[in-house]
């Protein structure tokens, strides 16, 4: 398709990978890309409210050739509200995560809310398209909602089962040409390990605290980078071990920009996950283009991301095993710090370049619209 599409994307929850995915989409794509979004707070109320929101924002454009919806998009209530002559603009719904698999908080002690989870459900059978991060996001939901169809009274939403089967697989990408490649901590320096996620429940950083201060304790030469956001619910567990460890951080907190940020990835040596829920893996591929090692778990969607290359990543399967190879490294660190081989790890990673996950989503919407013109419902 050589036309120009006009594009409109929909985000009740424009923050974080959700904003990176469209804005990069934005700068790389062929096509127009207008972005309604919402700040990413208050995620329940986003995905109760933030469609009609948006949709009467929407009402004040031009008519699009084609919507792209994010997962916290309650699509039927979308279209309720958008514009009559809009009913036949094919949609294409993103799931960056989901409501149905996605890991409760231990501080979440009240009944699981069933409605969030619907809403992913139900949008996903109104779309046209669905599209997934990872394969692993894709079979995991697939799995989980096969599970609960089967708890469900008669008359059950089967169809859905086949729409997540057909669903494409289309990863949000990296600003990869923006990392520049590090040459690691400086050569007299301790291993500098650096732990880049969102300081929430599902990423582990309590159990990666508990583990850093028992390798500090058995005298190993490590220093720690603490990045990423931090929760507006603070975690209790790892407040102690961040005491014990306070003469070993390098650095903690938030930094003023993304190139900051890149930029200290590039003065590590490894980038560490004890995450027990990963869809994609952004922060860990950041890591590796800056040409940090990724040390991840052998489960979630790493495997996936990461790819085939024993030479560029380390996956281990219990926190000991980790710790056995931060022993190792610590020995080791001059490894880390050879130029050559943090550009293997580097190129390892080139292939979730923001330019071709912006190429793929092009393609997706031509394909939407094209689809709908070729079967008349769209005109």
């Amino acid at each position: 398709m050589s036309d120009t599409l006009r594009l409109l994307a929909i985000e009740p929850w424009l923050g974080g990978s959700h904003r990176q995915l469209l804005e990069g989409w934005r700068r790389h794509s062929n096509h127009s890309i207008e972005v309604l979004g919402l700040a990413a707070r208050h995620w329940k109320w986003r995905m109760a409210a933030g469609a009609r929101t948006l949709a009467l924002r929407a009402r004040e454009l031009p008519r699009p050739d084609a919507l792209w919806v994010s997962d916290y998009v309650d699509l039927p209530q979308l279209k309720a509200f958008l514009p009559r002559d809009w009913a036949d603009v094919p949609t294409l719904l993103y799931f960056h995560e989901n409501q149905l698999t996605y890991p409760r908080s231990p501080q979440d002690d009240h009944a699981y809310d069933f409605g969030p989870a619907w809403t992913n459900l139900t949008s996903a059978l109104c779309a046209d398209g669905i599209a997934f991060n990872s394969e692993y996001h894709r079979s995991e939901l697939a799995e989980a909602t096969a599970e609960l169809l089967e708890k469900l009274p008669r008359p059950r939403p089967t169809e859905v089962l086949e729409a997540i089967a057909a669903a494409d697989v289309l990863p949000p990408g990296i600003d990869w040409s923006a990392i520049p490649l590090g040459s690691g901590a400086p050569p007299d320096a301790p291993l500098r390990i650096v732990f880049n996620h969102r300081w929430e429940h599902d990423k582990g950083p309590d159990a990666w605290l508990r583990l850093a201060a028992e390798a500090i304790d058995e005298g190993l030469p490590i220093e720690l980078v603490l990045l990423g956001e931090r929760s507006a619910k603070p975690l209790q567990a790892g407040q102690a071990h961040l005491e014990a460890l306070r003469g070993h951080i390098l650095h903690r907190g938030r930094v003023e920009s993304r190139q900051t940020y890149y930029e200290w990835l590039g003065r590590c040596d490894v980038a560490i996950s004890t995450a027990h829920h990963e869809f994609y893996g952004m922060a860990i591929l950041e890591a590796a283009a800056a040409g940090c090692l990724p040390a991840v778990p052998h489960r979630l969607a790493y495997p996936e991301v990461l790819g085939a290359n024993n030479a560029v990543r380390s996956l281990y399967d219990r926190p000991e095993d980790l710790l056995r190879r931060l022993r190792h490294w610590a020995l080791e660190r001059d490894r880390f710090r050879d130029w050559e081989a943090r550009r293997a790890i580097r190129a390892s990673v080139e292939r979730h370049a923001l330019e071709h996950s912006a190429r793929a989503l092009d393609q997706r919407m031509e394909g939407l619209v094209e689809a709908a013109r070729t079967t008349g419902t769209h005109r």
